[in-house]
């Protein structure tokens, strides 16, 4: 992390652009990326446009992560994972994961496992760009002794204790997907917020994707909901459905029978690549392959569970 960069300068300027331009800027080849949402506001939309763009090499810095990672680990996109979790949520394993990691298909993944605390703090050590954050968790398991990145030293105040310290996690880009944000990065989050707070302050540069850019008058309106400020915040794409198959709180329902139809199609290597030619699109063409009836029946189904439209 570059902590001498004024991740200020600028903040009141328009940042508007657009998918394609904003991943590659700030997705470089080799790079580390954290993305945001868990489960829910995952940045799929963005993911499918790194993997257009062929960007390789990639470490993944990152909590429990589901179906964009699988995604990307298939084509090839990822070296390296630290985290707590790979799958498809509660649908299937993540098959490409597995493939890379125990026959180097279609090449070797390294794993460093941490706990869903552990990349909390992972964060939040990066974000008040301090080293590490000291914790009894993980401490009496097996993720220490196999993370080689995670000290574990005697307390320095005496208390006789032992203390795992969790080293800062700083993306070079934080990737995250928010309900609604304005030119200036302004991003507002209804619902679970996640890690994505500590994700842009611990990033070299953020981008927010969002279902919508708004006027900063409506920003203003709630300024609590303002969990990521304009000031960590690089560039901005509007990308309606940008979580798809994934849910967006207030806006859309998760597709489960989309995600169910990826666990199995990445089951066998032929089949993933099939689904990968088939659905790794430009988002306009995703969008209209998914189908305005499909996508509309899921913005009911929202306002039917959570109560409307945000």
């Amino acid at each position: 992390m570059s902590t001498s960069r004024p991740r200020n300068a600028g903040s009141e300027r328009d940042k508007t652009t657009d998918l394609e331009s904003a991943i590659s800027r700030y997705v470089a080849e080799g790079c580390s990326i954290a993305f945001g949402g868990m489960g829910g506001r995952d940045p799929e939309a963005a993911a499918r446009e790194i993997v257009r763009q062929g960007t390789g090499g990639l470490r993944v810095l990152d909590d429990a992560r589901t179906t964009l990672f699988d995604m990307m680990v298939g084509a090839g996109c990822v070296d390296e994972y630290v985290g707590s979790w790979v799958g498809t949520s509660l649908i299937s394993q993540g098959h490409n994961a597995r493939r890379a990691v125990e026959d180097d298909v279609p090449h070797h993944l390294t794993m460093q496992d941490v706990s869903n605390f552990g990349a909390s703090l992972m964060f939040f050590a990066g974000a008040m760009d301090v080293p590490f954050v000291p914790t009894r968790s993980m401490l009496g398991t097996d993720i220490p002794e196999l993370n080689d990145d995670i000290e574990v030293v005697d307390d320095p105040l005496g208390s006789g204790d032992e203390l795992a310290l969790i080293p800062a996690a700083t993306p070079d880009v934080a990737i995250i997907h928010v309900q609604r944000a304005d030119r200036r990065g302004n991003a507002q989050i209804f619902g679970n917020v996640v890690n994505d707070h500590l994700k842009a302050r611990a990033a070299d540069a953020t981008v927010v994707t969002c279902e919508e850019v708004v006027p900063t008058e409506t920003i203003e309106r709630t300024p609590e909901l303002t969990r990521i400020p304009s000031y960590t915040v690089d560039a901005v794409a509007e990308v309606p459905f940008g979580c798809h198959p994934w849910h967006c709180y207030g806006h859309y329902y998760a597709d489960l029978p989309f995600y169910r139809e990826y666990g199995l199609r990445s089951r066998e290597r032929g089949d993933f690549d099939d689904w990968l030619d088939e659905w790794v699109l430009g988002h306009e063409e995703y969008l209209e392959k998914v189908g305005a009836d499909r996508l509309a029946r899921l913005e009911e189904m929202e306002q039917t569970i959570n109560g409307g439209r945000l």
